[in-house]
């Protein structure tokens, strides 16, 4: 089982040379500054002690069934290792002498790539351009980032799936479901009043909600939405 020590070793070199990379949990690195989605790099264990499987993620912190920190993301790409010079593929194996030059050389690559995702837009561009859509679009969190981008009118077409769907309307009592209903149904009334102030504010909360009390708290920073800048 791959252990916060080896972890810890493993990315001393990447938190020495990027000031904007924080270790955040004993396995995630966070790129900052952390506003509304956070760019995550996870170093997950395996079934395997010899083994470890880095991925990047976006992580929304504004959803409603998101928890900061413990949650992977909408968003989620494991990152290769390269083949070697004979073409063949590799795993990423602790007990490999040139796996830590392999891993810089690649996670140097993903920290460029997250950088680029400096905005809601750019995190909502990459999440599009890399996610295979051919299950079908999460209506319930398209319907909230499109409230959170601005877009109302996309957002109240969302809201006609949302109605219909059989999530929305099963009675659940257990949280996080009976949490995530009602808030899910909160967004409908200053929706359908085009009122942005009150839809703001409900996102506001749910991300201070969401990230309260983790160790991500200490970096994140609030901060307003494209909802707000454009009213």
């Amino acid at each position: 089982m791959t252990t916060a020590r080896q972890v810890q070793q493993l990315v001393l070199p990447l938190l020495e040379h990027h000031a904007d990379l924080k270790l955040v949990t004993s396995h995630t690195l966070w790129l900052t500054p952390v506003t509304h989605v956070a760019r995550e790099i996870w170093i997950d264990r395996t079934s395997s002690a010899r083994h470890f499987n880095p991925q990047w993620t976006l992580n929304p912190l504004f959803l409603p069934n998101v928890r900061a920190a413990t949650h992977a993301g909408f968003c989620l790409e494991y990152i290769p290792r390269l083949s070697n010079v004979d073409g063949q593929a590799r795993n990423w194996c602790w007990d490999d002498p040139e796996m830590p030059k392999d891993f810089l050389e690649q996670l140097n690559k993903i920290i460029k790539l997250l950088r680029s995702a400096d905005t809601l837009l750019a995190c909502r561009s990459l999440t599009e351009a890399t996610m295979d859509y051919t299950w079908g679009k999460d209506f319930f969190e398209n319907l909230v980032y499109d409230i959170a981008l601005g877009n109302l009118n996309l957002a109240r077409c969302w809201w006609q799936k949302v109605q219909a769907s059989p999530a929305l309307q099963h009675p659940h009592q257990d949280e996080p479901w009976r949490t995530w209903r009602l808030r899910i149904r909160s967004l409908h009334e200053p929706l359908m009043d085009d009122d942005r102030a009150a839809l703001a504010s409900i996102l506001h909360r749910w991300e201070r909600e969401n990230i309260a009390g983790t160790k991500a708290e200490a970096i994140w920073q609030p901060s307003p939405f494209p909802l707000e800048e454009m009213a």
